[in-house]
């Protein structure tokens, strides 16, 4: 898996190499997302669209001159000469087409959180390793031009060594969110720490590598009638000490996403990454002066969320 900190303009980026053949499974809203990812990239095409609903994955594929199928298979993969996979359905989904793909020799990505279970994901980085390819795990958030400063910056020393990382994200949901597949535990495997909580832990895990964490935390379902939760918070801590508190919600009535990192020399703050998931922007570094003064200076941040998934193709194609 290549998950490295990348500072990119993917929209200017320039054709070298192979073109590779993309197929995606899922034609959904993510699947739409990914295809426009792909379009917009001058080192891929997108060659196969795959989704059991016929007529909707029809319609996608002519849109971008792809081909299109009701399911996933070696074969035809095989006939269309693919290079890699997007699989980008609902968790239930996730493994058995991830399976499909890895064994069949193919480099795959699969959006978050990869699969419902650990069981299901150490099989699927074993497969990628017997075959020899890739697989990386579509954890956007990292590819915000907000979290890629603060990455820069944490590896560059001028925080120092990590004490806390805090981090608040949540959302309201939407009429009838407890009705969606997301919010049924048979299909997503969990609720809001399945879908939120797997983007929030993997940013401490990000910062945080190789770290061996104790978890503790507490789920609750407060609002949605739903077999799954709509809230959870944890509290993670290394052998070393340094701690993490995380909360997630989908009772966030305002959107939220609130990222706090404090060093031994300053600190990083990251308010909101804008649209949908809530305020502008705003990025701020505080450094320590003698005396425990501090020196803050803010700064703007770009806000589109599209440039995160393009950066993310970037690193998977520079992977393989």
């Amino acid at each position: 898996m290549c998950m490295q900190c990348v500072v990119l303009n993917p929209k200017t980026e320039v054709m070298t190499g192979k073109k590779y053949r993309f197929c995606i499974v899922g034609a959904g809203r993510m699947g739409a997302k990914w295809a426009q990812v792909i379009f917009g990239n001058q080192r891929t095409r997108l060659a196969l669209l795959i989704d059991p609903h016929r007529l909707v994955a029809a319609k996608l594929a002519k849109q971008y001159q792809a081909a299109s199928a009701p399911s996933l298979s070696a074969k035809i993969l095989r006939a269309h000469a693919i290079d890699a996979v997007i699989i980008a359905v609902p968790h239930k989904y996730l493994f058995a087409n991830g399976a499909i793909a890895l064994r069949t020799g193919v480099h795959t990505f699969i959006e978050k959180p990869g699969a419902r279970t650990a069981p299901e994901m150490r099989t699927l980085m074993q497969l990628a390793k017997k075959s020899r390819v890739k697989l990386m795990i579509g954890f956007n958030y990292r590819f915000f031009d907000a979290i890629q400063k603060v990455k820069h910056i944490v590896d560059s020393g001028k925080i120092g060594e990590i004490s806390f990382i805090r981090i608040r994200h949540g959302h309201p949901g939407r009429p009838g969110y407890e009705k969606e597949w997301r919010m049924n535990r048979a299909l997503s495997g969990g609720g809001v720490l399945m879908d939120q909580g797997t983007h929030v832990i993997d940013l401490v895990n990000w910062f945080l590598p190789g770290a061996d964490c104790k978890v503790s935390g507490a789920i609750g379902t407060t609002f949605w009638k739903s077999n799954v939760e709509d809230n959870a918070a944890l509290l993670m801590r290394t052998k070393s000490g340094q701690l993490a508190q995380l909360h997630v919600s989908i009772t966030q009535w305002k959107p939220l996403f609130s990222f706090e990192m404090y060093g031994t020399k300053g600190y990083c703050i990251v308010d909101g990454l804008g649209g949908k998931y809530g305020g502008d922007g705003t990025f701020t570094i505080g450094t320590l002066r003698k005396g425990q003064r501090v020196s803050e200076r803010k700064a703007k941040c770009a806000i589109d969320p599209d440039d995160s998934f393009y950066n993310e193709l970037v690193v998977f194609i520079d992977s393989i």
